[in-house]
């Protein structure tokens, strides 16, 4: 008895933490979105933005201090983000290139889609139980009767919702004056409660994981347990390069070439270059203004002078391009094609 009084205390503070988050995630993205989108004036707008860029370190820090008191977790707090002044070239420079404030600011846009998933489902589960409630007649519904009308560009729509508490019946008319139409729902009937029970259900086994989810979240992205993978993701990616023709050239230049290289012609060298680009025989033609025989057989002599003999487990082109340019792909050089 305990342990299921636990529970449904956790799942209260789950719902009470998915229904906060709503209206806080809406506040900071308004603020995000007025700082990347603040005016025409750049030096103010410039400032704004720098202004919001700080901020995310208190948001971070209100963030994980909300989800450590209402679910129990016990999320780092990360302080001091910035070792400079903000009104200084290495402050301006520290934040805007900040993994950390970057991370905060992808938190605050996902968090925004999330929340109003959660509020939701949060409403349909609180209405699918209220229903379930209504039809078991363990609480009851007061009789009421309102009009509503909606304008759109003249045209005019009219109706009613109303609920006859002896009936036990929901009922919409809608329409105008010519046309009108109505649906009645029985809250007593079976079909009711059974759809009452299911969106409450469903609510109570998606809102614990939705909870979860948002909590790894904000630990994953503003106590920094990303950040390691962030950081070594990026070095990846800058640490890679692309090859160009410019490369190639000035590589043909260097006397640490593989000997077999100065067997080839000025046309065949210009040749290898654009395959390195990765041309087709059709985009080398058209860059030299010859014919796709004329390229093929000048590849064919490429690769007869630089040793490369057909086989199925390696693509001679690129071994033409890379390995006789001491450019070796098994290397670790990261060298990208």
């Amino acid at each position: 008895m305990n342990s299921l009084g636990k529970k449904f205390v956790q799942r209260l503070r789950e719902v009470f933490y998915l229904v906060l988050s709503f209206p806080i995630s809406v506040l900071f993205f308004v603020l995000v979105m007025i700082g990347l989108n603040f005016g025409t004036f750049i030096p103010i707008a410039a400032v704004v933005f720098l202004l919001v860029l700080s901020a995310m370190e208190y948001v971070a820090r209100f963030e994980i201090t909300r989800t450590n008191k209402i679910l129990g977790t016990d999320f780092r707090v990360v302080e001091d983000w910035f070792g400079n002044p903000l009104f200084s070239w290495e402050g301006v420079r520290e934040r805007v290139t900040s993994i950390r404030v970057w991370m905060a600011v992808g938190y605050i846009f996902i968090s925004f889609g999330w929340s109003i998933f959660s509020f939701v489902l949060v409403v349909l589960g609180v209405s699918g139980l209220a229903v379930a409630l209504l039809s078991l007649g363990i609480i009851a519904l007061s009789n009421f009767n309102r009009s509503f009308e909606v304008v759109d560009n003249g045209d005019f729509f009219r109706g009613s919702i109303s609920f006859n508490d002896d009936l036990g019946k929901v009922r919409l008319e809608f329409g105008d004056a010519t046309d009108t139409g109505f649906v009645n729902w029985d809250f007593t009937s079976n079909w009711t409660l059974v759809f009452g029970l299911l969106f409450t259900l469903l609510a109570l086994w998606i809102i614990p994981r939705n909870a979860r989810a948002m909590a790894a979240m904000t630990e994953g992205l503003l106590s920094g347990t990303f950040l390691p993978k962030v950081e070594e993701q990026l070095t990846k990616v800058r640490s890679r390069k692309k090859i160009s023709e410019r490369d190639i050239r000035e590589a043909m230049n260097q006397e640490s070439l593989q000997p077999q290289l100065s067997e080839l012609s000025n046309r065949e060298r210009e040749i290898l270059a654009l395959m390195a680009q990765g041309k087709s025989n059709a985009g080398i033609a058209k860059a030299l203004y010859i014919t796709e025989g004329s390229v093929e057989k000048h590849i064919s002599n490429i690769l007869s002078k630089l040793e490369l003999k057909p086989g199925d487990d390696n693509h001679r082109r690129v071994l033409a391009v890379l390995t006789y340019l001491g450019i070796n792909p098994t290397n670790g050089e990261g060298y990208k094609v």
